[in-house]
């Protein structure tokens, strides 16, 4: 399963101290035999609805204080030494993610016509891991709680409190396995 090479990862970075695995609810316990060979994984737990529910549940389990990644398991291309320069830069400077910027012309479509062409120039493909002051990102989710707020990474959620998350410029490989295209490319890259 993908999920392990990310765990692979993470167990061998020093600066990881602690796991927690969020899952979806009916594969817990399957999890958790999975996962039983890494000593840094502290529990697994049921995600929620959302993403953001889900990342919440995995927090509620964190202490307030100290340093967090957010990683998502279908990213099974991470490294230790990602991991450990997303922490410098989150100790140094606060919130940061990976990312590279577009250079593929970006088109807004509607019904199949092209309605406007964006400028790349500013744009960027955001991955994770995402690290964050643990502080920081649960003031950001209960924020996010109170107003009924999802969002599609927890990037998102620290920017509507105010805080722009530096990019950490990221390897491309560092792919998101969404569809069977995606697992064959993420194959021949492991």
């Amino acid at each position: 399963p993908l999920l392990l090479y990310s765990l692979q990862a993470f167990e061998q970075c020093p600066a990881i101290t602690g796991i927690i695995v969020v899952t979806n609810r009916t594969k817990v316990s399957y999890v958790k035999k999975l996962v039983i060979r890494f000593s840094k994984v502290l529990a697994v737990v049921a995600g929620g609805r959302t993403r953001t529910d889900s990342v919440r549940h995995g927090l509620g389990l964190l202490p307030e204080e100290g340093f967090v990644a957010v990683h998502d398991a279908v990213r099974p291309l991470v490294t230790p030494e990602m991991l450990s320069a997303g922490f410098r830069v989150c100790r140094g400077s606060g919130p940061a993610t990976y990312g590279y910027q577009l250079d593929d012309t970006i088109k807004k479509v509607t019904k199949a016509r092209i309605i406007e062409t964006i400028d790349r120039k500013r744009l960027f493909a955001v991955q994770t891991p995402q690290f964050f002051p643990l502080h920081l990102l649960g003031r950001a989710h209960m924020a996010a709680e109170k107003k009924g707020i999802q969002a599609g990474d927890d990037c998102a959620l620290v920017e509507y409190l105010g805080i722009k998350p530096r990019v950490i410029t990221g390897p491309r490989y560092n792919i998101k396995v969404t569809t069977q295209e995606d697992l064959e490319i993420v194959k021949r890259l492991l």
